[in-house]
C-alpha cells in the first residue's frame, strides 16, 4: 500500500500535469506492488499533492530559482511497508519518480535537470498502519493486490522478516512485540 505525496511550488503544476503525474506515480506504485495493474492494487494507490507557496520554500537561502534545477522544486515521500524493499528496488523507485517528473515537465534528462527533485523513501514498521478499522501487514497489502506468497518479488521482504524474528527471539523480546510480521511467513495468513 504504498503512498506518494508530491510537495511542489504553487502555481508549478497545470492541473493536466498533475492529472498525468499522479498516473505516472501510480505506475510507479504499481511497480512496487508487482506490477499488477488491477482494480485491488490500485484501489490502494494513493498519490497526493500539497502546494507549497512560493514564500515558502527557499533553496540555498533563496525563494527565487537562483540555485533551482530545471524541473522546479519537488519534493515527493514515498511511504511504503517495512521491509517490502531492498535497496536496489529503493534506488528504481528513487529513478523512476526523477524520470516521472521530468517526463511531466517536458524535461531532458540533462545533467543536473533534476537537481531540485528530492525523492524521500519513508518505512512504516509492520502494524504502524491501518485501514478498515484493522491494522494492516506487508504480507496481507501483497495478497490483496493478488500477489502469491510465492512470488519473487516476495523474496528479499520474508529474508527480512525471517532475519528479524530470529533478532527479537535472540533478544527476547516479547512475541507481541510491534514490527513482527503480522501475517504468518509460511502460508500468508
Amino acid at each position: 500500500m504504498p503512498m506518494i505525496t508530491v510537495e511542489y511550488v504553487e502555481g508549478q503544476l497545470t492541473a493536466d500535469q498533475k492529472e498525468q503525474l499522479a498516473e505516472e506515480m501510480t505506475h510507479v506504485i504499481l511497480q512496487i506492488e508487482g506490477g499488477a495493474d488491477t482494480p485491488e492494487g490500485r484501489s490502494i494507490a494513493s498519490v497526493r499533492f500539497r502546494a507549497i507557496a512560493a514564500e515558502d520554500w527557499y533553496i540555498g537561502g533563496h525563494t527565487d530559482d537562483t540555485f533551482v534545477s530545471a524541473s522546479g522544486k519537488f519534493l515527493i515521500e514515498l511511504n511504503v511497508p517495512e521491509g517490502s524493499m531492498d535497496q536496489s528496488r529503493k534506488s528504481e523507485c528513487h529513478r523512476a519518480i526523477t524520470e516521472a517528473v521530468l517526463k511531466v515537465r517536458g524535461i531532458a534528462d540533462a545533467e543536473g535537470a533534476a537537481r531540485s527533485v528530492w525523492v524521500q523513501i519513508f518505512e512504516w514498521p509492520e502494524g504502524h498502519l491501518a485501514t478498515s478499522g484493522r491494522t494492516s501487514a506487508l504480507f496481507g497489502i501483497a495478497k490483496l493486490a493478488g500477489i502469491p506468497m510465492d512470488h519473487p518479488l516476495l523474496a528479499f521482504p520474508r529474508a527480512y522478516f525471517e532475519a528479524k524474528h530470529r533478532m527479537y527471539d535472540a533478544h527476547t523480546y516479547p512475541a507481541a512485540t510491534a514490527g513482527r510480521s503480522l501475517v504468518s511467513l509460511e502460508n500468508g495468513k
